[in-house]
């Protein structure tokens, strides 16, 4: 397929020049042609011409809306089109757009397409369209983080997340939680406490999001005291930050202190949710509190979550620790004892 787009016409002579005495004199300068690598020209030879068809395509899947780049600004036709993109050749034929159009160096709409690729779960269509960005910004870096960290790409995530650093671009308060949430897992706790130390530098200490992220990496890495202060220092506590310490004293041997938290959660106005009354069904089966116990069983009852499998599995593990396994499989889940049958 020949790409006769590929090369701008000469400019005619400057208007201004009409205002010189010797207009003849000057010589208009042809601009070079557009230049593309080979493994661009190869991928614009793939996608180009059937993203032509692309307004078609999506005009007839949205009555309502109007593709239209004449009666749209380039930005806004084209994040409309991202929007609604559901499969990476809808992604790869506006990217061959971006690129004919020169739009290809904006960043809105790069990072638009690295978060719908990741929305859809192509994670290498999102690193290679990062990849093709000269310099990326903040938000372009933030996509490609929370893209690899989203789908458990935890070790891409936090090397993405020290190339931003080496790139020297500014982390925000996006950043921070995509990587903590990487640290927490794998899990990294000395890259964790490196990025403490920035949140501190970028002034990032009171971010609530951040800092849930904070005591949930000092909490699954074991770092109980540490996840104590940051939690003592926090002004609103959401569900996550009353999970992320409770889930910590459960999983860290200390159901005493796990129980003590959520005696204080439940004096607030937050409502805990499975998690929470996973890591509370554990501490009470470590201490083997099955009458508290089976007040926690009321409340996933009440909430509706006896069929939530987390949480099937802790009250089995209560009631089986404290003798009363059978009465849980007939009474309570009835379904439970036809699977052991």
């Amino acid at each position: 397929m020949s790409l006769p787009f590929l090369t701008r016409p000469p400019n005619k002579v400057f208007s201004f020049a009409a205002l010189c005495p010797h207009p003849f004199k000057i010589r208009p300068l042809d601009p070079p042609p557009l230049k593309f690598p080979a493994s661009t020209l190869k991928f614009l030879e793939t996608h180009y011409s059937s993203s032509l068809n692309l307004t078609t395509h999506f005009n007839n899947n949205n009555k309502k809306d109007d593709y239209s780049e004449s009666t749209l600004k380039p930005d806004k036709f084209y994040a409309s089109l991202i929007d609604d993109s559901i499969h990476r050749t809808h992604l790869n034929q506006i990217h061959a757009r971006l690129l004919v159009t020169g739009l290809q160096y904006g960043s809105f709409l790069i990072t638009k397409l690295v978060n719908k690729a990741s929305n859809i779960g192509e994670v290498s269509c999102a690193r290679k369209l990062f990849d093709k960005f000269p310099e990326p910004d903040v938000f372009l870096w933030n996509a490609i983080v929370r893209c690899y960290s989203r789908h458990g790409f935890f070790g891409h995530a936090i090397e993405m997340y020290a190339r931003m650093q080496v790139a020297c671009v500014s982390p925000d308060g996006f950043s921070f939680p995509c990587v903590l949430k990487a640290c927490s897992v794998l899990p990294a706790l000395e890259m964790g406490k490196r990025v403490h130390g920035q949140i501190f530098r970028h002034g990032f200490e009171s971010d609530v999001f951040v800092q849930n992220g904070l005591v949930a990496l000092y909490a699954k890495c074991g770092e109980i005291v540490r996840a104590n202060v940051v939690f003592g220092r926090l002004v609103d506590r959401t569900i996550v930050s009353w999970t992320s310490i409770i889930s910590g004293y459960a999983q860290n041997g200390q159901p005493i202190e796990a129980l003590w938290v959520f005696s204080e959660m439940r004096k607030t106005n937050v409502r805990p949710d499975w998690i929470a009354l996973v890591s509370v069904l554990r501490a009470y089966t470590d201490v083997e509190d099955l009458e508290h116990g089976k007040s926690i069983h009321g409340c996933v009852i009440k909430m509706g979550l006896e069929c939530e499998s987390d949480l099937l599995i802790s009250l089995t593990s209560l009631y089986a620790k404290c003798g009363q396994y059978c009465s849980l499989c007939t009474n309570r889940f009835p379904r439970i004892s036809k699977m052991d049958g």
